[in-house]
């Protein structure tokens, strides 16, 4: 019989949420991409949130994350689930820039109380 380890409490916290995260993600509600999806809305999502949303080609530019083609498939897809948007750009309304939608702002809300229940 093994013993568990004793954890530091961050790294216990780190995994408490990793458990709740993945509880999360596979609910029946949240919405049902994959990992490379995921790590695509992420990427977005960050951009948005630091007031630099990326147009659709600047997106597929983003290489570690897939071919452009590949990109371009995963950016349709996740507009076909209502996770993200075209908003036109304020510059120029032929430019179309990806933001996240409300319904990904609710998902990003429930990981994120995932996060504080964690720390507790």
């Amino acid at each position: 019989m093994t013993s568990q380890p004793k954890m530091k409490s961050l790294a216990e916290s780190y995994l408490r949420f990793l458990q709740l995260a993945k509880a999360i993600e596979s609910h029946p509600t949240a919405p049902p991409i994959d990992a490379n999806e995921g790590a695509l809305l992420n990427a977005l999502s960050l951009h948005w949130m630091a007031g630099k949303p990326l147009a659709v080609r600047e997106a597929m530019t983003l290489d570690t994350l897939g071919s452009p083609s590949t990109l371009h498939r995963r950016i349709s897809r996740l507009k076909t689930m209502g996770l993200i948007e075209d908003k036109s750009s304020p510059g120029n309304l032929r430019i179309k820039l990806l933001v996240p939608t409300q319904k990904t702002m609710s998902f990003f809300d429930k990981m994120g109380a995932s996060l504080s229940k964690s720390m507790k």
